[in-house]
């Protein structure tokens, strides 16, 4: 699905750094020693051949040392150095966590006193995930109500929220809002595209983060 996002937005974490993944690959060679280069690529989302490539660089810089008979049964272990590697990762992915939520925050904000603006009252959020919640937080620093929150994903659907249950997208029109906000960074090209081909919402403004 098409994804693009914002300038204000640019640290992305859906796409890790190669920093993350060193800090993804230390916390879970920290858990579990004796795990195999396939289990470590399963559990970081990645390829084998990346996984390998990192923990080839990272015995390289001394944050780990492998031990093992051959390539097949190979134990990682974490160096004294590997251990302060991972607590200055942490630090740094704790300040990047940090900016991008406040990045967020302010974007969406300044869409919802936007929308406000234009004498809009009644809004739905389109997008059930973590982007939704910020923007459920923030908008109570608006004089908008929010009617209803709707997203395609059937496992999300009827899960409640801060008082709201998660409905499908089907159900706008019911819901009689004067504007849509897609709260969906990833999807929002698609939303929007088949947002503007219903012809039942007709009347109702769009908007997107």
């Amino acid at each position: 699905m098409p994804s693009h996002q914002p300038e204000s937005l640019k640290l992305e974490l859906l796409k890790p750094t190669e920093e993350l993944r060193n800090l993804q690959l230390l916390e879970e060679i920290s858990k579990e020693s004796k795990t195999s280069q396939r289990k470590l690529a399963r559990h970081l989302g990645v390829a084998l051949g990346v996984t390998n490539a990192c923990l080839k660089k990272m015995v390289k810089k001394g944050y780990i040392k492998a031990k093992g008979i051959n390539h097949k049964r190979i134990s990682y272990y974490i160096t004294p150095k590997g251990f302060t590697e991972k607590t200055r990762l942490t630090y740094h992915f704790l300040q990047y966590t940090i900016k991008y939520y406040i990045d967020l925050k302010n974007n969406i904000a300044s869409k919802l006193n936007s929308i406000s603006r234009r004498g809009i009252k009644r809004i739905v959020y389109y997008g059930a995930g973590e982007v939704m919640e910020v923007a459920l937080i923030t908008l109570h620093e608006t004089n908008l109500e929010l009617v209803g929150i709707v997203d395609d994903a059937a496992d999300k659907q009827g899960k409640r929220i801060f008082g709201f249950t998660i409905q499908d997208s089907q159900i706008i029109k019911q819901l009689n809002p004067e504007a849509v906000l897609v709260t969906s960074i990833r999807y929002k090209d698609e939303i929007l595209r088949n947002l503007n081909k219903n012809k039942e919402l007709e009347g109702i403004a769009f908007y997107s983060l």
